[in-house]
């Protein structure tokens, strides 16, 4: 499957980094509070296709819960890029899809996740990870 690098930042351009994806994209909206109130649109990635440019030392972490997601927001303004799922912590990274150029992208397709029963919802498969 061929696959390109997406570009990245935060609103400020502190954090700068990419996402490797196919062209025809699945992009999952969770219901869960966290995504749902800082509109996070998650493209699931594994770690080698993930890449942080710029700004780690602009990074803050918040956790919350059973404390096994690793949120990170950028420091200056507030956003989310990216976190350490709590669905795959060692080996996934959640890039936020609107803080990416997608421009090359040829197709996305949006699939809901129901965040607010998140045991459920993993255990009948519902999670969606991108090619």
């Amino acid at each position: 499957m061929e696959r390109l690098w997406y570009d990245g930042q935060c609103h400020c351009g502190h954090l700068r980094f990419r996402a490797a994806a196919s062209r025809s994209l699945t992009i999952t909206l969770c219901n869960c509070r966290i995504c749902f109130m800082s509109g996070h649109q998650e493209l699931m990635v594994p770690n080698d296709r993930f890449e942080l440019h710029e700004g780690q030392e602009f990074l803050k972490p918040y956790r919350f819960g059973n404390r096994v997601a690793d949120h990170t927001f950028c420091a200056v303004c507030g956003i989310m890029p990216f976190y350490r799922p709590r669905s795959h912590p060692e080996t996934h990274m959640s890039v936020n899809a609107r803080c990416l150029d997608l421009s090359a992208a040829a197709s996305i397709d949006y699939v809901e996740f129901d965040g607010q029963n998140w045991e459920a919802s993993i255990a009948a498969g519902k999670h969606v990870l991108t090619e």
